[in-house]
């Protein structure tokens, strides 16, 4: 039987509820389980198909996270956010190399993407590789000196790393960009209260 007809005779059984006793298994298969489920359902959003690969390697299944990753870049190839989202998850998954591979091929198909650049900062960042972290957010800003929700972000998660001095900058790079604007001193202050947890 050719694999398309397995796939649509698994559709109904994959579509299906599970209990509550296989939700309490082991997650690392529940991971992979619940993603090969989520894959048959929709199996073309490059989005999602770099999410189902983040699940995927958490699972422990790296050729369906590739396989993921590789059809999320074929769909959409010029898609800064796409490449961010592989990334994270070879972030996630402690595969440094990867993930960096992925953000240089993240620049080279949007090098205007400020947005997922921040994103992307703020991701390494979150993982511990401040200074790949701190060389990727000098891109983003040198695009837009004027976008303080940016600044911010960033700031927000050196808060988050303890790296006070890295913050300052940031939140001075915001309030140098709009000091007019009453959202971005509140943003700064919730960073502070909240020690750099991401927003609510």
């Amino acid at each position: 039987m050719r694999p398309l007809a397995l796939c649509l005779l698994a559709l109904p059984l994959f579509s299906q509820a599970m209990d509550e006793a296989t939700f309490r298994g082991d997650a690392r298969k529940l991971a992979g389980a619940c993603a090969d489920r989520a894959r048959l359902l929709r199996p073309k959003d490059a989005k999602m198909l770099a999410e189902y690969g983040r699940a995927f390697l958490a699972a422990g299944e790296r050729a369906k996270a590739e396989e993921c990753f590789q059809a999320a870049r074929i769909d959409k190839p010029k898609d800064a956010d796409v490449h961010r989202l592989i990334a994270a998850a070879w972030l996630r998954a402690g595969q440094r190399g990867e993930a960096l591979k992925a953000i240089a091929d993240m620049q080279v198909a949007d090098p205007k993407d400020k947005n997922a650049f921040t994103r992307a900062a703020v991701n390494l960042q979150d993982f511990g590789q401040a200074k790949d972290a701190d060389a990727l957010m000098e891109r983003a800003w040198i695009l837009d000196p004027s976008d303080w929700q940016n600044c911010v972000a960033f700031g927000r998660s050196c808060l988050r790393k303890a790296r006070r001095e890295a913050a300052a900058k940031w939140f001075a790079r915001a309030s140098q960009a709009k000091p007019q604007e009453e959202r971005m001193w509140n943003a700064v202050a919730l960073a502070y209260a909240d020690h750099g947890a991401e927003p609510s």
